[in-house]
């Protein structure tokens, strides 16, 4: 595992922001004490800026807001601060940033009850101290805590677990891809018998190396299940899961594609999030939460390290970390983890694509097909309950360094399903 760096998502120490200048805005979004403020913030007659105001959920409202934003920024030269309590978004505004190089974007995240209070002037603030796109890997958010207090987001190097063999019934969203065929080789390997498939493809439309992984994995195991439904469809996945007792499920189901933000519509974002957030919820809400004692979803770098083109994709993957964690409360007895992993070489959609080497020269290194197994087997034995709900940066060394602080074991609220209160 030296090939492979792991950092864990921490706020870090409190940190001072400037005094922004008074600002005029135009405030889109959800209704909201956090929206009321900004309202009454607005000075008549100073440089105008844009504020979209989300709450704690993301959905096609969001994407509305964001992209209406983002136009009058690029149509008007406005200024542009997302504020919310949880629902996300910031990863679009850092391909922005990338695409779109202008006027300032910046994100500010309520962290506690009490927060709205000086949210403008933190609005104002985070417009002034903030940069996009920072160097790569050093891009921070605003998290803003009661009475006006600040920190910004950091990653402290980690580690993961000795493996385990994934306990009980194995279930694999985007089971017939790439991916999902050789985790479940591998965990058939490693003495799992009872492991279910779950995919939009039919088997027979398989790919012929991927049609032959199949082949051999269900020579390994007999009872092997391959189930076909689009996760993004709430009543065929229940249909097709109905009375699933899974122990395990490692939910790999994702769309990738890429476009200019400049070019999306909001049916556009959401088809890309469909399989990852919304799948998620629909697989949750069809298995039995009792039988769960892990749960690992695959996200994606790009959703705090922005690329051209793949703004979407990492929104998608922002939501489905935000998703992800917070359902952790939930499931008391499970280990929820969000492998946030660069694109892997030797499977995946990446490498059926041929993007691999591109994306490498963009600064994007590849995990390699057996160091990421490897950490897949490694990440099933992360500890269970809520308390330990984590989100994990896992990138090839090569990648780059990201920004930490030093974060002591007592203060790192931030990587679980709860937010740090500030």
């Amino acid at each position: 595992m030296d090939e492979l760096a792991v950092h864990r998502y921490a706020p870090g120490p409190r940190a001072r922001l400037g005094s922004g200048p008074p600002r005029s805005w135009s405030v889109l979004g959800e209704p909201s004490t956090a929206a009321e403020r900004m309202h009454r913030a607005r000075v008549s007659g100073a440089a105008p800026a844009v504020a979209v105001v989300l709450g704690e959920h993301y959905g096609r409202h969001a994407d509305r807001a964001l992209l209406q934003g983002l136009a009058l920024r690029r149509t008007h030269g406005w200024p542009l601060v997302l504020v919310h309590r949880g629902a996300g978004g910031g990863s679009l505004l850092r391909a922005v940033a990338l695409e779109e190089p202008g006027p300032p974007l910046a994100t500010v995240e309520l962290t506690c009850a009490g927060a709205e209070a000086t949210v403008a002037e933190v609005a104002r603030a985070a417009l002034g101290d903030t940069r996009w796109p920072d160097p790569p890997g050093s891009r921070r958010d605003v998290l803003a805590g009661a009475d006006g207090r600040t920190a910004f987001a950091h990653w402290r190097p980690s580690a993961l677990p000795r493996g385990a063999t994934a306990e009980g019934p194995v279930l694999i969203t985007g089971g017939l891809g790439g991916l999902g065929l050789r985790i479940a080789a591998v965990l058939a390997a490693a003495g799992a018998d009872d492991i279910t498939l779950l995919d939009v493809t039919p088997p027979g439309a398989l790919p012929r190396a991927d049609a032959a992984v199949l082949g051999r994995l269900r020579a390994r195991v007999p009872g092997l299940r391959v189930l076909t439904a689009d996760v993004t469809d709430r009543a065929a996945v229940a249909r097709t899961l109905a009375g699933a007792r899974p122990v395990t499920v490692v939910h790999c189901a994702g769309r990738v594609a890429g476009a200019p933000v400049s070019d999306c519509a909001p049916g556009d974002l959401a088809a890309l999030r469909g399989p990852k957030a919304t799948g998620l919820s629909h697989v949750l809400a069809a298995v039995r939460h009792s039988s769960l004692r892990a749960l690992l979803c695959f996200g994606s770098v790009t959703s705090h390290r922005a690329h051209r083109m793949m703004g979407g994709y990492g929104l998608a993957n922002e939501i489905l970390r935000r998703r992800a964690l917070a359902v952790a409360p939930r499931l008391p007895g499970c280990a929820v983890v969000v492998a946030e992993w660069s694109l892997w070489s030797g499977a995946g959609q990446a490498h059926r694509m041929g993007v691999v080497a591109g994306a490498a020269r963009q600064g994007m290194a590849p995990i390699p097909l057996r160091t990421g197994l490897d950490a897949v087997t490694r990440l099933l034995a992360w500890p269970r309950g809520p308390e330990h709900a984590a989100a994990l940066l896992l990138t090839p060394v090569a990648y780059g360094a990201l920004p930490t602080a030093v974060v002591d074991e007592g203060d790192t609220a931030g990587h679980s399903g709860r937010r740090a209160n500030l």
